[in-house]
C-alpha cells in the first residue's frame, strides 16, 4: 500500500477517525503510517538525528500543514533525499476538517499527562501523540550520540511585530543551545521567547520527558487551506530541506534574533476580566510603565517597566485560563549559551 499521490494531508483529512497502519517504500527510505496524521520516515542509511515536525495541533493553523505536506511529497517522490529519521505529525485532523482551532479543549494544553483530566477527541489525541513521540525516540539507532529535535509549527490568531517567533521551553538551568538559536535565525525566526515555567504544550513535553531540543514556532497569521502564501515560509523551508538532506543544522548569526523573557502570565480571574487593548493589537506590542493593561472586579495589572510587551492576548476563554503573556526584551549576550 502507498499514499495516493504522496499526499499525506489528503490521506489524513479523509480518515480523521482512524487509519490502519501500513508500510511503504520510497526512493530514499521506508515509510510507516502509524495512525491518522502520524507518519514515520526512516532513511536507508543510519542517522543520529531524530526530528519530529508537528503541525495542525490547532486545526485552523493551515500554513504549516501545507508547508510540511509539500516537504513530505518531495521526500516521497524522490525530489528530496532523506538522510535523517523523521516523524511527521498532523495533530488535530478533526478540527482541521471543521476549520476550527479545536473541538472540545485546546490540544496544546493537554500534554505531559494533562490529558488525563479531560475527555473527548483532543484528550485521546494528546495521549496518542505522546506515545508516537516516545516510540519514535525509543527506536533511535544505538551506538552513536543521538540528537533529538522537535519543531512544533503554528500560526497565530493575530499579527505580530516579529512575524515569525519561537517559544523556547522553560530550561531549569537557563543554559540554552547556541546551535538551535543559530538554526532559528537561519530559518527566518525573528524572535525567541524564553518560557518562565513548565507548561503542558507539545514542545515542552518533548523537552522535559525526552530531552529534545524543542520549540513552538509561530509563522505568521492564521489562514484557511489554499489561502496561504507559502513563500513567506521560504527561509524555514530551506533550513528544513538542508537538515533533511545533509543531517546538518544551518546557521546564521545570533544577532539576527531578538530575545524576550516571560515576566508574567495574565490569568482571566473573573468573567469581568478585560484587556485594555484593541482587538488588532499585535503580539510584542510594547507599553509604558504603569499602564493598566488588564483589569477585572478582582484584580488589575499595571505594566512594570516601559518596553514590556504582550504576547498571545486573548480573553475569549474560560475563567482560570491564560489571557496573555507579559514579556521583556533582553540582550542575547546576557544568555548562557552552550
Amino acid at each position: 500500500m502507498a499514499i495516493l499521490n504522496n499526499d499525506f494531508l489528503a490521506l489524513t483529512l479523509a480518515n480523521q477517525d482512524g487509519l490502519a497502519p501500513f508500510q511503504f517504500s520510497f526512493p530514499s527510505g521506508i515509510g510507516f503510517v502509524e495512525e491518522t496524521g502520524i507518519l514515520r520516515l526512516e532513511p536507508k542509511e543510519k542517522s543520529s538525528i531524530n526530528l519530529v515536525l508537528s503541525v495542525g495541533i490547532h486545526g485552523n493553523e493551515t500554513g504549516p500543514i501545507e508547508l510540511l505536506n509539500s516537504l513530505v511529497k518531495s521526500i516521497l517522490n524522490g525530489q528530496l533525499k532523506l538522510s535523517i529519521r523523521l516523524l511527521v505529525i498532523i495533530g488535530n485532523p478533526v478540527a482541521a476538517n471543521l476549520a476550527k482551532r479545536f473541538c472540545d479543549v485546546n490540544l496544546n494544553r493537554l500534554f505531559s499527562g494533562a490529558w488525563k483530566s479531560y475527555e473527548g477527541f483532543e484528550a485521546k489525541r494528546a495521549k496518542r501523540l505522546e506515545l508516537a513521540v516516545s516510540d519514535f525516540y525509543a527506536m533511535a539507532n544505538s551506538g552513536s550520540e543521538q540528537m533529538r529535535l522537535h519543531y512544533d509549527l503554528h500560526t497565530a490568531i493575530r499579527g505580530s511585530v516579529h512575524e515569525k517567533f519561537a517559544v523556547s521551553p522553560f530550561v531549569e538551568n537557563a543554559i540554552y543551545n547556541k546551535a538551535q538559536f543559530g538554526f532559528l535565525a537561519s530559518s527566518g525566526i525573528q524572535a525567541v521567547l524564553l518560557s518562565h515555567q513548565p507548561t503542558t504544550t507539545f514542545s515542552y513535553y518533548s523537552y522535559s520527558v525526552h530531552g529534545a531540543h524543542s520549540f513552538t514556532v509561530e509563522l505568521g497569521k492564521v489562514c484557511s487551506f489554499g489561502q496561504n502564501d507559502l513563500s513567506r515560509f521560504a527561509d524555514l523551508e530551506k533550513s528544513l530541506i538542508f537538515l533533511i538532506e545533509n543531517s546538518v543544522l544551518s546557521q546564521k548569526p545570533l544577532s539576527d534574533v531578538n530575545v524576550f523573557s516571560v515576566l508574567n502570565d495574565l490569568i482571566k480571574d473573573d468573567e469581568s476580566y478585560e484587556l485594555s487593548i484593541n482587538d488588532d493589537v499585535k503580539n510584542f506590542t510594547q507599553f509604558e510603565k504603569d499602564y493598566v493593561l488588564a483589569n477585572s472586579k478582582k484584580s488589575q495589572y499595571q505594566v512594570e517597566k516601559t518596553g514590556d510587551a504582550i504576547v498571545f492576548p486573548n480573553t475569549n476563554l474560560p475563567v482560570g485560563q491564560r489571557a496573555g503573556l507579559i514579556v521583556r526584551p533582553i540582550e542575547i549576550e546576557n544568555l548562557q549559551l552552550a
